[in-house]
């Protein structure tokens, strides 16, 4: 802790006893909830003037009707412009007296880690014990530095790694996922008490590979779900909404992988709880359609930027089904893999020439109103030993893929 530098503020024009004033709101409910509710018990009140304090810094002591307060003159205005202060530092010795050693709010929450509202949460549980100030002589709130060292040490006693929600945006799976992966141990990771009722899960570097090596899905696999569908939410990725406010906004996360809106016309990414709440965003279609037979698929590969990619995803969305559909998000281009069958084709804003282009495997026709997909694959049966069958199947488990992918991918790289 660094001593402190009394600072006084020298005004060049400060209000006398007796001039009315008002409570200027100088912080946030979370940047400092102590002061923030100090100020709102007097906010849009009258007071007057008392007393002027000039020591340690420039304050008053106000009366607004039968309460009073101590206030900063930077915490009050008469109505006119604010005055600005000029400030001096004035090194002072012995004016804070014999003080028990202290952290202020701000530096409790840098040793902590924690935000300041967390560090008044703590003061009120009395994990630390805030020292009173009734004459508001400091103006950030002071906690006892003992306790302060004890939550310390006791946070460097814990086991070292990643958060639940650090894995879930570095394999770019939900929390809920993790979570759920943490509980059937497919993730390692450490339960550790926290606070009096919580507990938190801390992942290791090594855990983490592990839990990378099963779980994030690599370029040869087929997307999972997951990747493009929030269930809870009912919604999947570029899915279209809109309403009287907003003509068209798309369903899209953001770097920290959370699910919200891109509203394309002011070009601002939005939560999704925002977007229902603030726009009343509802989707233009239905994204649901029964499972078809499955018959292979076919796979394309359509950059983000190209006219067609927007009209094609909603055509797919609402008439083959989210059901039907595998779409990987990449960092220029959007890979799918659409189940092969055939649903009808009106006027959607493309033609199935517009995306042959795009095709990586399989065959796309526009046969009397109709589009038919055909998959490239052709079903065949092997007969192999019992064994071998086993350690096949051991071995695509274990690359998380189908023991066809993975018969598949070793007779490609033998006949290359």
């Amino acid at each position: 802790m660094n001593k402190l530098n009394h600072v006084k503020n020298i005004q060049t024009v400060s209000y006398e006893m007796g001039e009315t004033v008002y409570v200027l709101q100088t912080c946030t409910e979370e940047e400092d909830p102590e002061s923030f509710y100090y100020f709102k018990q007097f906010e849009k009140k009258e007071g007057v003037i008392l007393e002027v304090i000039e020591h340690p810094r420039l304050q008053y002591r106000v009366k607004f009707g039968q309460a009073e307060a101590v206030l900063y003159h930077e915490e009050l205005t008469n109505g006119n412009l604010r005055d600005i202060p000029i400030t001096v530092t004035d090194n002072q010795e012995g004016w804070e007296g014999d003080k028990v050693e202290w952290y202020t709010q701000k530096e409790v929450a840098n040793l902590l880690g924690v935000s300041k509202a967390t560090v008044y949460h703590y003061g009120k549980q009395k994990k630390i014990t805030k020292i009173l100030d009734p004459h508001r002589l400091h103006k950030e709130a002071r906690y006892e530095k003992a306790e302060v060292d004890r939550l310390v040490y006791e946070k460097q006693a814990l086991p070292t790694g990643m958060s639940p929600n650090d894995v879930a945006k570095k394999l770019g799976l939900s929390v809920q996922s993790v979570y759920k992966y943490i509980q059937d141990g497919s993730i390692k990771a450490e339960a550790v008490p926290y606070g009096d009722e919580r507990t938190i899960y801390v992942i290791s570097e090594t855990a983490y590979e592990e839990a990378a090596g099963l779980l994030k899905p690599s370029e040869s696999q087929r997307p999972k779900r997951f990747e493009y569908y929030h269930p809870s939410q009912d919604i999947v990725l570029f899915q279209k909404f809109h309403s009287s406010k907003v003509p068209e906004a798309r369903v899209m996360r953001n770097k920290d992988n959370e699910w919200g809106f891109y509203l394309a016309n002011v070009q601002k990414w939005l939560p999704f709880e925002e977007g229902i709440r603030e726009y009343q965003l509802k989707p233009v279609y239905p994204i649901h359609q029964s499972t078809f037979e499955y018959k292979g698929y076919v796979e394309l590969e359509i950059p983000k930027d190209v006219i067609v990619f927007y009209p094609f995803v909603d055509y797919l969305y609402e008439t083959w089904g989210m059901e039907n559909i595998r779409l990987r998000e990449q960092d220029h281009t959007i890979l799918l893999f659409i189940r092969a069958g055939e649903r009808p084709l009106a006027t959607k804003g493309f033609f199935a020439a517009d995306i042959l282009p795009f095709l990586i495997k399989g065959d796309i026709y526009h046969e009397e109103g109709h589009l038919i997909l055909r998959s490239s694959y052709r079903k065949t049966s092997l007969e192999l030993p019992i064994d071998l069958l086993e350690s096949i199947t051991e071995l695509a488990e274990q690359e998380g893929i189908s023991m066809s992918k993975w018969i598949e991918q070793k007779l490609s790289s033998l006949l290359k």
